[in-house]
């Protein structure tokens, strides 16, 4: 091609080398011999161009008259001469397959049966194959139009010249069976754990879960060799928390465009490089501010791996990502890592995650936020009627005398510990059960203060 050719002589002229054709009157040691190679080397590309496209429309071509244009043959098939002919034995298995699945609709269920049977993949001349068949070979096979006795061209199917291991009308009903099966009826899933595959703590990965509590569901990452409840130390971090934690860290580190861009570049970059890669960032940064996308998911295409301990963060990013123009991507590292320093705090179970080097935006607990809800209003029809007794709110409200007794005691709580909780900038080493839990709330504000450990927001 022009350009492999083109990077080539920039090569040899580095090194002041020319190109000499001994049979062909042209070198590129002249301006003239430069024209007349290049000429030659377009109608050269322009030629293989061309006969890759015809071979392509011969293939096409092939393919409509219902010609196997060659490949590797499907489990059940052999290729004799460049044909696909039936091997009755594995053809077996395949009919199997479409009967069990038009049956049960259950692929996992197929996958059983052949292991009890000892079905496998196929095995080939050179020795590879013939492993047990999986789900995802199992689902090839039921998609697989060649067993119907048809040849796939593009989106459209045609008659093959093979014999048909599975009845057209089969053939038809599992397809209409695998798009009723694929059909989603639930809820679209409007939050997803974005970091998932990247996110390691210690060197051991994170994997996603949740728990569901009164129709909320709460997003959070989990050790993976101790993910099962109940073993080990299981590291349970918040998902919000964490997510935030990498996109504040992101913001902070690129909007500093000059320093980002002095991260990334190989040493001795010009000054006038290091310039256009800052432009870069800073352009970054203002076309994801325009967008809906807020938090990780701006970022999240960009990240490589986090890696998190107890008092830091790294975030692995591909400079080639962040700065997107070819002409500047020789210029940087192929690889960077943001650092931050961080902090954990233990909150019952699970372990909040904060930022230490830049101001974290926190968002406020619901379950906190729910139950000075419900402490203001038991509060206040308590106090509407003087002659009422704690034992008309219990009966009211269905609960014990004791939660109503230690929920009541919230509302007294001072006007700035209340207000830390509802803009999410309380300890965070406090939630809803540490509340629930208190025997007694203080009645000093001071003394409150010190208890919740509040004394830094005072």
């Amino acid at each position: 091609s022009l350009a492999d050719f083109a990077k080539l002589v920039e090569r040899f002229d580095a090194r002041e080398v020319s190109f000499v054709s001994v049979t062909q009157a042209f070198n590129t040691s002249s301006s003239m011999g430069r024209l007349t190679l290049n000429v030659l080397l377009s109608f050269a590309q322009f030629e293989r161009e061309v006969t890759a496209e015809r071979i392509k429309d011969k293939i096409a071509a092939s393919r409509r008259k219902g010609i196997w244009t060659g490949g590797k043959p499907p489990l059940g098939y052999d290729n004799v001469d460049k044909k696909l002919v039936v091997v009755e034995q594995e053809a077996a298995i395949v009919r199997r397959i479409y009967e069990l699945y038009l049956e049960t609709g259950n692929v996992r269920a197929i996958t059983t049966t052949g292991k009890e049977q000892g079905w496998t993949t196929k095995l080939r001349a050179n020795g590879k194959g013939g492993k047990p068949l999986s789900r995802g070979p199992i689902y090839h096979i039921l998609a697989n139009p060649i067993y119907a006795g048809l040849i796939r061209q593009g989106n459209d199917l045609h008659p093959g010249e093979q014999q048909a291991i599975i009845d057209l009308d089969v053939w038809n009903r599992v397809q209409e069976k695998r798009k009723a099966n694929a059909q989603w009826s639930g809820q679209i899933r409007t939050t997803t754990s974005l970091l998932t595959g990247k996110l390691f703590a210690n060197g051991e990965r994170l994997i996603p879960s949740h728990t569901s509590k009164q129709g909320k569901k709460y997003r959070y990452y989990v050790s993976h060799a101790n993910a099962e409840p109940g073993k080990g130390n299981r590291l349970t971090l918040k998902a919000t928390d964490l997510e935030q934690a990498v996109a504040t860290a992101f913001d902070c580190w690129v909007s500093k465009a000059k320093s980002a861009a002095l991260d990334l570049v190989n040493p001795d970059t010009s000054p006038a490089v290091i310039e256009r890669i800052q432009e870069c960032l800073t352009r970054q940064v203002t076309d994801t501010s325009d967008t809906t996308l807020s938090g990780i998911h701006r970022w999240t295409t960009l990240i490589r791996r986090v890696d998190i301990t107890d008092d830091a963060i790294a975030i692995a990013v591909e400079p080639k990502k962040l700065v997107q123009m070819p002409k500047l991507q020789k210029y940087l590292q192929t690889d960077y890592a943001i650092m931050a320093r961080t902090s954990m705090h233990h909150c019952g179970q699970e372990r909040r995650f904060l930022l230490g080097d830049v101001e974290q935006q926190r968002t406020p607990d619901p379950a906190i936020t729910g139950l000075l809800a419900r402490a203001h209003i038991w509060r206040n029809a308590w106090f509407e009627n003087p002659d009422a007794k704690l034992s008309t709110i219990v009966e009211a409200t269905d609960t014990d005398r004791s939660t109503v007794s230690k929920t009541i005691r919230l509302a007294f709580l001072a006007p700035d510990i209340i207000e830390a909780f509802l803009n999410g900038s309380a300890p965070a080493e406090i939630n809803a059960e540490t509340l629930k839990r208190l025997s007694q709330v203080p009645a000093s504000w001071t003394e409150q203060r010190q208890l919740l450990g509040f004394e830094k927001i005072h």
